[in-house]
């Protein structure tokens, strides 16, 4: 099993991809969650499209991705203006993308036009992989902090509403680290422990999900919440 992966960017910088606990094994898929606002928004979608041909050359594939139309809750500050959902088939093919020449010149792009960025590797708890975009569809997220994610996602599937289904849910497994020379390791800013995508018809379906009294008692038995609702792209 492995939970620590490291790679060296340039003589004196290394990035330590490190699992949150010691049964996660890093060479099973993780779906990479960007959550972030950008200073110049075009810079950051030209960014992506000059690095989608290295993350499909590693086995990367985008799998959701959206911008934030309207905050319903937003505790300590979480709120952001865009999510990216990206899988890799594991630590080694991240590793592999983080090593190219290529992606670490285009990364300049994506270094100036984002701020406040968030970033970690979930692990799947529920997955929809249809991959179908359709317009009609509304979709929300839910992004937590807990000590434990646990009675969360066991009760999830309890208070799911009839029309409303999740297209992800996954538990943060992995945090990524910046080494220089002999510093201390200084990790990148992770603003959840865990996260849904809801998918659902109506957008008044899921506000009615949120607001019944059985998930707002799961929202009280966490640290912090983030939700809000998304435009989706991919």
């Amino acid at each position: 099993m492995t939970n620590e992966i490291k790679v060296n960017i340039s003589k004196s910088t290394k990035i330590i991809i490190q699992a949150k606990e010691s049964d996660v094994n890093l060479n099973e898929p993780l779906y990479a969650i960007n959550w972030f606002s950008t200073k110049r928004e075009w810079l950051y979608h030209f960014y992506n499209f000059l690095a989608v041909g290295r993350v499909k050359k590693v086995g990367g594939a985008a799998f959701f991705k959206g911008k934030i139309t309207k905050t319903v809750l937003d505790e300590k500050n979480a709120a952001r203006s865009l999510i990216l959902i990206v899988r890799y088939p594991g630590g080694q093919s991240f590793k592999a993308l983080l090593e190219m020449t290529y992606f670490k010149l285009v990364s300049i792009f994506r270094l100036l036009s984002v701020k406040d960025f968030s970033f970690g590797f979930t692990q799947k708890i529920k997955l929809d992989e249809t991959g179908v975009l359709r317009d009609n569809l509304c979709y929300a997220v839910h992004h937590f902090k807990a000590e434990s994610t646990a009675s969360f996602f066991g009760k999830l599937d309890t208070v799911l509403a009839d029309k409303v289904k999740v297209k992800y849910a996954g538990k943060m497994a992995a945090q990524l680290f910046f080494q220089k020379a002999d510093d201390p390791p200084r990790a990148l800013p992770n603003l959840m422990d865990g996260i849904v995508i809801f998918e659902s018809k109506s957008e008044d379906d899921i506000s009615k999900m949120i607001k019944s009294p059985i998930y707002q008692s799961l929202i009280e038995a966490l640290e912090s919440s983030y939700i809000g609702f998304i435009k989706r792209t991919i």
